[in-house]
């Protein structure tokens, strides 16, 4: 109850039906089955990993914050376990990735929606979503957030769907209907319009990367020369005036307010460097903290109470900005090493001949997907919206799930 209270208090009270959802999934699981149907390796190191965690809880800077700091990752460790008990065949982890592109349309749909009205003064009703408003428009800086509470919260759950609605969209799923490729196309097409209209910086360079990954994959190299080429040709414009290199003249030909938010990124004479300078200053002080406690870390959750108590500065930041420092800073290095260990397990069992074949191509896709989170987690720190947290746990659930199974059966 204490975790469910702490989960309440950092995210509000709608936010615990996600939580609830995926504790009845869980429940069900161990009271079916029992805690021995979930014992599989990867499972076993998740255990551990929470109890790392809780113990480091114990020796917290606020042990009342780190406690509640622990429900962003312990019900998400056990939903990921449960998740791979149940999703043990290829149709149904196939049909599990379809229905996620398929929700994926209303998030996209409400975001051209807001687009279309443009109308920043009206709030979409706050009896469904209580802890932020939601304004039916352009933010003063022309981005759009759809349902979630910040704008790269959206571009991150997009960038993680829009792999997959790409390979459903393009045919490489054959156990699908045409009418289900047509849908994909749809949710692709607009997942790619709110993504652009986002402006998350972090999500449009990690969409490229990951085109990139996709045609490596489908071996398409000249695919993959395409979009070297692009980036390269887009870098040159943005960037090449401020270091000497010329391109202006292609710069002319890109929308100014794509060029001036990208090269806000290392400008300091533009108001959007802040957040670049921002994040540079909280990633100082949280290698400071490492540094001070290796092992224990200082507690989950804690990094801006010890700020202020050592009177740092973090420029209004709520958090370190970065997963994997975040992780170090809460409960140490081994605790990094555990966490960054199992998912890069999950994502080696995911990219078997046997697998991929067997699921046509879906488990290469999603473990991409994951990838592409993870290095979104070097520039934010999204994981602490629960249904993008909840959609990776199940994204990485579903992918040890398959893989165990079609091992067992080899």
């Amino acid at each position: 109850m204490e975790l469910v209270a702490g989960y309440c208090h950092f995210y509000g009270g709608e936010q615990c039906v996600y939580a609830l959802c995926g504790g009845g999934l869980e429940i069900w699981v161990l009271s079916s089955r029992g805690w021995r149907s979930l014992a599989t390796p990867i499972n076993i190191a998740y255990f551990w990993l929470s109890i790392w965690m809780t113990l480091s809880t114990f020796t917290a800077f606020d042990v009342g914050i780190a406690a509640g700091g622990l429900a962003n990752f312990l019900p998400y460790f056990l939903l990921a376990a449960t998740t791979s008990y149940v999703v043990r065949t290829s149709a149904q982890f196939i049909h599990l990735m379809w229905l996620f592109v398929l929700s994926s349309l209303l998030v996209s749909s409400f975001g051209i929606l807001q687009a279309l009205i443009d109308r920043p003064d009206w709030i979409f009703p706050k009896v469904i979503f209580d802890s932020y408003p939601i304004p039916m428009g352009f933010s003063s800086d022309r981005r759009i957030q759809s349902f979630f509470g910040h704008f790269n919260e959206t571009a991150i759950y997009l960038l993680m769907i829009l792999p997959i609605a790409f390979h459903f969209a393009v045919g490489k799923v054959k156990s699908i209907t045409k009418s289900q490729r047509v849908i994909a196309a749809i949710a692709l097409a607009l997942g790619i319009s709110v993504l652009i209209m986002t402006g998350s910086r972090n999500a449009w360079g990690l969409a490229l990367i990951g085109a990139v990954l996709v045609a490596i994959y489908y071996r398409q190299w000249k695919l993959v020369v395409g979009f070297a080429v692009i980036t390269l040709a887009i870098a040159w414009a943005v960037f090449g005036s401020r270091f000497g290199l010329g391109g202006e003249g292609l710069r002319s030909l890109l929308p100014q307010g794509f060029v001036n938010r990208l090269i806000s990124t290392v400008d300091p004479r533009m108001g959007d460097f802040a957040s670049t300078s921002d994040r540079l200053n909280a990633w100082q002080f949280a290698s400071s903290l490492i540094s001070e406690h290796p092992i224990q870390g200082w507690g989950l959750r804690n990094f801006t109470k010890v700020a202020a108590s050592m009177n740092f500065n973090l420029r209004g930041l709520p958090h370190e900005h970065n997963l994997f420092l975040a992780i170090a800073v809460g409960s140490g290095i081994p605790a990094l090493i555990a966490f960054v260990g199992i998912l890069g397990k999950t994502i080696w069992l995911a990219s078997g001949k046997l697998v991929i074949s067997e699921t046509e191509g879906i488990s290469m896709i999603v473990a991409i997907a994951v990838i592409l989170f993870l290095l979104s987690c070097c520039l934010d720190l999204v994981l602490y919206e629960p249904r993008i947290s909840m959609l990776l746990w199940y994204f990485l659930g579903s992918l040890e799930g398959v893989a165990t199974q079609k091992s067992n059966d080899r």
